[in-house]
């Protein structure tokens, strides 16, 4: 009975380790080298530490419409200065910068980034603060809007949801370029800290060591029209990290 009992208690740890693997995920961010020209070229990188989007168990959303690794495939890296945030990533896309006007990021070609601002905030929390933030980054070879969607998060601090509808930019100093390689292309940003500070929320003061709570996801849209599915990948393997941070993973800060 015990024999059996032991075996029953491994094929629960096998079968939840999956699960586990994707709750563990850390990356590490290493400080800029200096000025950093952003172009697309990924080249001054240092791309040893990736978050990796590419299996089927991290499709979430429209997983029949996806078909393998050159359909959509995501390998996002960060970097860090005292103010800014640094976002490169290599993406494989058939349909690459499809965008419709109107349509909303989560229904376009974008990159979604969720970052917390608080070091100290509690990695188990299961519904967003005042220091968590949805970022949403357009990615249409053309106007590159960005959204910041605070609507999942009860008490805001007046930092209210902006760019949702998909047709504006909301970021002060954010500069981004993508540039063409075979099968897709690689994509290359900086994100003032700023913007993710109000008079109520204070700006993010980074230092090598901190560890801060992380995801990224990414919507694929292969057609502009209407009605159309529009595929979505995520590094952490659930789509609830819209509303519960505890399905984040985390990014430790390095020089």
């Amino acid at each position: 009975m015990k024999k059996k009992l032991s075996i029953l208690l491994a094929l629960c740890l096998l079968l939840a380790l999956p699960a586990l693997a994707y709750t563990d995920n850390n990356i590490i961010a290493h400080r800029a080298p200096g000025d950093v020209t952003i172009d697309g070229n990924l080249g001054e990188w240092n791309t040893e530490s990736a978050a990796v989007m590419n299996t089927a168990e991290q499709v979430v959303r429209d997983v029949g419409q996806w078909t393998d690794e050159s359909d959509l495939s995501v390998q996002a890296y960060l970097m860090w200065d005292e103010e800014n945030l640094y976002l490169g990533a290599t993406i494989l896309d058939d349909t690459p910068f499809m965008y419709r006007e109107g349509f909303p990021p989560d229904m376009a070609d974008s990159l979604v980034l969720f970052l917390s601002t608080d070091p100290e905030a509690d990695p188990e929390r299961a519904e967003y603060t005042a220091n968590d933030f949805r970022l949403t980054m357009v990615i249409d070879d053309y106007y590159y809007n960005t959204g910041i969607d605070r609507d999942m998060i009860a008490d805001n601090q007046g930092f209210e949801s902006a760019g949702m509808d998909g047709d504006m930019q909301v970021l002060t100093g954010y500069e981004c370029a993508a540039e063409e390689i075979e099968g897709g292309y690689t994509f290359e940003s900086v994100i003032p800290l700023a913007n993710f500070s109000n008079d109520n929320i204070p700006a993010l003061v980074p230092e090598a060591g901190m560890t801060l709570g992380l995801d990224f996801g990414m919507f694929d849209l292969d057609f502009p029209c209407p009605g159309v599915a529009t595929v979505r990948i995520q590094w952490n393997a659930n789509a609830d990290a819209d509303t519960n941070p505890s399905l984040w993973g985390t990014v430790t800060l390095a020089e």
